[in-house]
């Protein structure tokens, strides 16, 4: 009787310790079902399946990249984070379970549900944050540039603001030059501004004309003078954040060098005048940490990123951690308080989110 005690306790124990073993830490994984295609080869069947899954594994990996990576990241940081881990996807994956593979016209088709290690992708992301000098704050220059009245496509004009803002901590992308439509009503560009990622937009509008030569006064050099006004909007809300405009005159025996003289100095004058302006909005959000529980899935964190990107009140976010299903945001919001950021949230999702707490920094809701 006392051996099979015995015996019982010592199974007890060991499906206990069983129980608690896990393939590495707590919340490190989480799984992705993704999918791919690789051309058919009826010759090598199981290298091509092999392909398959490791092209399935890469996807799963990406997926997990994106939805990581910075919402205030710049093209180029972005790319170059997602270079770095996909360029080693094997050493991300835990383990993968092929759920579907069939043969698809000429292709090879695989569906897998794949554990991702997250906690290493995310530390990975943060060191290359940390390392990287990339500017933050994403301005898109868009412009119409005349001369005479005639449109002018050198782009002198976005030439000047970007030599004028270079030095600024911001990253600078070249827009399409601009029509009088776009001027007048500015909301489509500015809606497309903020599709590709630009916080801010820039609109330049400058003339250049000659100038007409003193009487009795011979010269081989031509004047123009050019006139430029430039507005800097905020792709979050469409405010006016910053105007400035500026005359100044160009002078050359060329016409044409004369008038880009003049289009470039004035727009690079009035581009530095706009520094204040753009500087104060980019401080002017509060910030907020904000925990979002049971999030479960990539999948649905990628919803709960949409939210905030959806919602025009806020101007930045940033996932800082991702563990045991809790997701851990960095947020900066034109709201005055964490009540208000909580209340527009429910409001607009409230079938998602429930409060568990608010404090006057942090707020911790959960996903339903």
């Amino acid at each position: 009787m006392k051996k099979l005690l015995l015996l019982f306790v010592v199974g007890c124990f060991t499906l206990s310790a069983c129980r608690s073993i896990h393939i590495g830490p707590k919340g490190e994984g989480e799984y992705v079902v993704a999918e791919s295609l690789v051309p058919y080869d009826e010759n090598n069947l199981a290298a091509m399946k092999k392909e398959g899954e490791l092209a399935a594994q890469r996807a799963a990996v990406e997926q997990v990249t994106g939805v990581f990576i910075s919402s205030t990241a710049t093209v180029e940081q972005a790319q170059l984070i997602e270079d770095k881990i996909t360029s080693k996807s094997a050493g991300f994956v835990r383990r993968g379970y092929v759920q579907k593979a069939y043969r698809k016209g000429d292709q090879w088709y695989t569906r897998m549900r794949v554990m991702v290690l997250v906690a290493d992708i995310s530390d990975i992301i943060k060191q290359t944050d940390a390392d990287a000098f990339a500017k933050k704050t994403t301005i898109l220059i868009t412009s119409r540039e005349t001369i005479e009245d005639e449109v002018s496509l050198k782009q002198d004009c976005k030439q000047a603001i970007y030599r004028a803002l270079k030095a600024q901590p911001y990253s600078l992308v070249n827009g399409e030059n601009l029509s009088q439509n776009n001027l007048e009503d500015s909301t489509s560009i500015v809606d497309k501004a903020r599709q590709e990622g630009a916080r801010f937009l820039i609109l330049a509008d400058v003339n250049a004309a000659p100038l007409q030569a003193l009487p009795g006064v011979s010269s081989p050099f031509k004047t123009f003078r050019a006139r430029a006004n430039l507005k800097t909007v905020s792709t979050n809300n469409y405010q006016i954040v910053a105007e400035a405009s500026d005359q100044v005159s160009g002078l050359d025996a060329l016409e044409d060098i004369a008038a880009q003289k003049s289009i470039s100095a004035a727009c690079e004058s009035a581009a530095k005048q706009l520094i204040e302006g753009i500087n104060s909005a980019v401080n002017s959000a509060n910030k907020f940490n904000v925990v979002i529980k049971n999030v479960n899935s990539i999948e649905r964190l990628k919803q709960l990123q949409d939210i905030f990107k959806d919602m025009r009140e806020i101007e930045d976010y940033n996932l800082t951690k991702y563990t045991n299903s809790d997701a851990y945001f960095e947020i900066s919001a034109n709201i005055s308080s964490a009540e208000e950021l909580t209340a527009k949230i429910i409001r607009r999702y409230n079938v998602n989110f429930t409060v568990q707490n608010i404090t006057p920094q942090k707020i911790t809701l959960n996903f339903i």
